[in-house]
C-alpha cells in the first residue's frame, strides 16, 4: 500500500515536469515573436511615428496582429511567472511564505494577462477620438 504523500509527490513531480516543458516551449516561441516584434516596431517603422492612432489604424487593423501580440503577451508572461516561481522555490524555504508569494504573483499575473488580452482583442478596429 502506498502512503498518501507519495501520490502528492507524484502530482507535484508531474506539475514540475509540465512547468519545465512550458519553459522550453515558451522560450522557443518567444524568440521569433520578440525578434519580429522588434523588427516591425523599431526597424521598419520609426519609433517617433508610433502612437495610439498608428497602433489602432495600422497594426491592429487586422485581427492576426492582435492575436500575434496576445501570443507574445501570454508566452512572455507565463515564461516570466514560471521563472520567478523557480527562483522563489530556491530562495524561500518557509512553505506558507512561498505559497503566499506564489498566490500573490498568480493573482497579479492573471490580472495583467486578462487585462492585456482584453485590451488587445477588445480594442476598437478603428480609432475612437
Amino acid at each position: 500500500m502506498t502512503a498518501p504523500t507519495s501520490s502528492l509527490l507524484h502530482d507535484r513531480g508531474r506539475f514540475e515536469a509540465y512547468a519545465w516543458r512550458l519553459m522550453r516551449l515558451s522560450g522557443i516561441l518567444i524568440i521569433p515573436l520578440v525578434f519580429v516584434h522588434l523588427a516591425i516596431m523599431h526597424l521598419f517603422n520609426s519609433v517617433y511615428t508610433i502612437d495610439y492612432q498608428w497602433v489602432v489604424e495600422k497594426r491592429w487593423a487586422l485581427l492576426g496582429w492582435r492575436i500575434y501580440d496576445a501570443f507574445l503577451l501570454w508566452f512572455a508572461g507565463l515564461h516570466g511567472f514560471n521563472g520567478l516561481r523557480n527562483v522563489l522555490k530556491d530562495y524561500v524555504h518557509h512553505k506558507l511564505v512561498y505559497r503566499g508569494i506564489v498566490i500573490a504573483m498568480l493573482t497579479v499575473m492573471m490580472a495583467v494577462l486578462g487585462l492585456g488580452t482584453i485590451a488587445l482583442i477588445g480594442a476598437p478596429f478603428s480609432p475612437v477620438f
